[in-house]
């Protein structure tokens, strides 16, 4: 479920950078274990977002296996790289934020030094292997408690097709396949074997299905969300949707007789469908001083149909709100030249009424009243998932339909 929800939030960001997001978990990896997830997930995606700001063409790859009684998380990129005395710095909680690398490298406002002390709260620990122009892999290792294992299970009518894989990423290929035999399937890498006509072709070529096969699955960089049924028998999927390759195997099969329409595909926490409600009447200002945390608010913001501006920090926000109104301010608290408490008693002062919710790496109960205090409405802390800010908007937007309805 972290998984998935990192791999939701940030693909549209993946997506836009024209770069691939790849997903690969062992099938070795329990379904649940103890732990604290909320934590897990910010140091995950703040490991994520570095990795998509500091890399212009290329893939990201995250995965997730076991080894030796230890949950494993790997994130590697094909990006600029660290040069390896500027890495030692990464760590060190007393090297100036503002300075340097470790200013670049904070991306979801989560600072490695805090995470690695967060990592190593939950009992584990970081590691870094990077070198400058061929990117960086950062490692989380954690210890396995109360791990509950779930038992691969497919049905019969599947286990009789063969899965032919034909793929250009090796990578791709290697943990698909591995994936599928995991389940008893039957799955084999394709080189013009004869194909039958119930068999499953498993691409991540365009255009690229051989003949006779009635089923198939494309794997691409750049589609977002859920599976989708291109023609009947035959799903696009995300590059980062391979853990749901099974189900959605399944899915296909059930669709025995090949007719046509909506293939049902399953569907996860992450892939609900939000709009359903128009919210095109709210204007929503958000303000980060990170572009990638700009960008990735922006696009949770507008996938829930939102109007959206962005200011840069609190004095660009003020400028922004001088020039236009905004319905809702969404600002994180921690910003260079004016920050978030001071920018919400600012607009307080000059009895600015509407919601101004912040945004912070801290989920302190402290760090929450000192936002309270500052005359914010709410506190959301990083990273926010798509489920919390739907569910936040949703109150105060209605709380500002209702106010304009009162002054009409």
């Amino acid at each position: 479920e972290v998984v998935r929800h990192i791999t939701s939030n940030y693909l549209p960001l993946v997506v836009r950078k024209n770069l691939t997001l790849y997903c690969f978990i062992d099938p070795s990896v329990p379904a649940t274990l103890s732990g604290d997830p909320v934590r897990l997930q910010q140091v995950l995606s703040n490991l994520v977002s570095n990795a998509i700001k500091f890399t212009d063409t290329g893939c990201i790859i995250f995965q997730v296996c076991c080894t030796d009684g230890y949950l494993e998380f790997w994130v590697r990129d094909t990006g600029v790289g660290i040069n390896p005395r500027e890495a030692l710095k990464l760590f060190d909680p007393f090297f100036q934020a503002g300075s340097g690398v470790q200013r670049h490298f904070q991306g979801t406002g989560l600072g490695l030094a805090i995470c690695e002390k967060l990592v190593n709260l939950m009992d584990g620990d970081m590691s870094l292997i990077s070198e400058p122009g061929l990117g960086s892999q950062f490692g989380i290792r954690i210890p396995l408690y109360q791990a509950h294992y779930d038992v691969p299970t497919v049905s019969d009518a599947l286990r009789q097709k063969t899965c032919w894989l034909r793929m250009r990423n090796a990578s791709l290929e290697h943990n698909a396949l591995s994936l599928l035999q995991q389940y008893g399937l039957s799955a084999a890498r394709y080189s013009d074997q004869i194909v039958h006509e119930d068999d499953i072709v498993i691409s991540d070529y365009p255009q690229a299905t051989p003949p006779l096969s009635r089923w198939s699955v494309l794997f691409s960089h750049m589609h977002i969300g859920s599976a989708q049924e291109s023609e009947a028998g035959r799903l696009v999927i995300s590059t980062a949707g391979l853990p749901d390759l099974p189900a959605l195997l399944e899915r296909l099969c059930r669709n025995k007789d090949g007719e046509e329409g909506a293939l049902a595909v399953p569907s996860t926490r992450s892939q609900t469908h939000y709009n359903l409600v128009d919210n095109s009447d709210i204007l929503i200002l958000v303000v980060d001083d990170h572009p990638i945390n700009r960008r990735l608010l922006a696009d949770q913001l507008e996938s829930l149909g939102y109007q959206v501006v962005t200011a840069n920090d609190g004095v660009d926000a003020l400028s922004t709100l001088a020039k236009q109104t905004a319905d809702i301010v969404l600002t994180d608290v921690n910003m260079p030249n004016m920050d978030g408490y001071t920018l919400t008693r600012t607009l307080r002062a000059q009895r600015w009424e509407a919601p101004v919710i912040g945004v912070t790496a801290n989920a302190l109960a402290e760090e929450r009243q000192r936002c309270l205090s500052a005359g914010m409405d709410n506190c959301l802390s990083k990273p926010v998932t798509l489920d919390v800010l739907q569910q936040c908007l949703a109150q105060y937007s209605l709380q500002v339909r209702e106010q304009r309805s009162s002054a009409t």
